[in-house]
């Protein structure tokens, strides 16, 4: 199996994402100790907090822990400019890993233009130059390596600045830290028998991808996405339960050579509503009638941010035995720079 083949495998990963994914743990650890400058602590009509990419996904896992713990509204806002009701009494939380995403900056430009209160986080950029100039609370992030690959930086900050604001539970990053190491064990190229991780990614080459979850673990599947569309090159389709069964289930029949070719996910939290549970159990039996391969996973953990972060996980190891079987490199995004390239000679 190629995926054991440590000297293929370094061959196609020219630019060492196993690395940083092994090192998961260590940047939870260092991102737990990060220095804070907190915002005020008073009533917000709402929290925003804007960001694109990898820095966003951050935001998703904040927003279902908000709403478990707080009355506050909490919004993930993945776009320029910023929605008309934010305003003096809104908290903007500002993250981008660069420090140059466009989008999050024009949004930054709305909060200060409208009063709000801004909170940043970067490691570096125009968003710290810009943050220091207004004198706005900024947290600097250490630099150099992919914004998806910095997951621990772009959120344990934020996740305390909402503890300390009496927002959220706190999130301890030790425990998550143990997590990732539990995972680099059981996932790492190192483990040759029983890898979940490589047999994942081996039932997903040359397939049609698609994952469903209830809202909970929705951020853990859009995680899963955006990993395998960066990491792997590879096209995956995203929806959650129940919004699904009104619409999606029937589209399980054309075009058939997709449908023939396609393995789908499901991932089930403890936590799931009854009907929920209920409704994913008999769409899998629909699914099994039709022939349509399918998996269902668990997510593991004591709390809430524990059992996101446990599919997360699996997923980032997943996306890169995906890259080594699709004989991608993992760390490129040759058309995200084009992208970038072209945007930043347009005015």
């Amino acid at each position: 199996m190629i995926l054991d083949d440590k000297s293929y495998i370094e061959k196609i990963d020219k630019s060492n994402m196993l690395h940083l994914i092994e090192g998961f743990d260590r940047q939870c650890i260092k991102a737990g100790s990060i220095k804070l400058f907190p915002v005020e602590k008073r009533p917000y009509s709402h929290i925003v907090f804007c960001g694109m990419g990898g820095s966003a996904i951050a935001g998703d896992i904040l927003k279902k822990l908000v709403e478990i713990n707080s009355s506050t509204p909490f919004f993930v806002h993945r776009d320029y400019g910023l929605p008309n009701f934010v305003g003096k009494d809104s908290l903007v939380i500002v993250v981008s890993y660069s420090g140059n995403t466009e989008e999050t900056i024009d949004a930054y430009q709305q909060a200060i233009a409208r009063g709000s209160t801004v909170w940043v986080l970067s490691s570096g950029g125009n968003l710290e130059e810009r943050a220091r100039a207004d004198k706005k609370p900024y947290v600097k992030i250490p630099a150099g390596q992919p914004p998806r690959c910095s997951l621990g930086y772009l959120f344990f900050p934020v996740a305390r600045m909402l503890y300390m604001l009496g927002i959220i539970k706190p999130v301890v990053a030790e425990r998550i830290a143990e997590m990732a190491t539990y995972s680099k064990r059981n996932y790492g190229v190192e483990r040759t028998k029983g890898n979940r991780a490589k047999k994942i990614a081996t039932i997903m080459h040359n397939r049609n991808v698609v994952i469903y979850s209830g809202n909970f673990l929705y951020p853990a599947v859009l995680r899963w996405k955006t990993q395998l569309a960066e990491n792997s090159k590879h096209s995956v389709s995203i929806n959650c339960f129940p919004e699904m069964n009104h619409n999606e289930i029937m589209a399980w029949s054309h075009p058939k050579f997709l449908i023939e070719n396609s393995v789908v996910f499901f991932f089930y939290d403890a936590n799931d509503c009854q009907r929920v549970k209920l409704r994913m159990d008999l769409t899998r039996k629909i699914f099994e009638v039709k022939s349509i391969k399918t998996q269902k996973f668990f997510s593991h953990g004591r709390n809430p941010a524990d059992r996101i972060f446990s599919l997360i996980m699996l997923g980032d190891w997943v996306s890169f035995y995906l890259a080594i079987l699709n004989g991608m490199d993992p760390t490129e995004i040759k058309e995200i720079s084009y992208l970038k390239k072209k945007l930043s000679s347009v005015e």
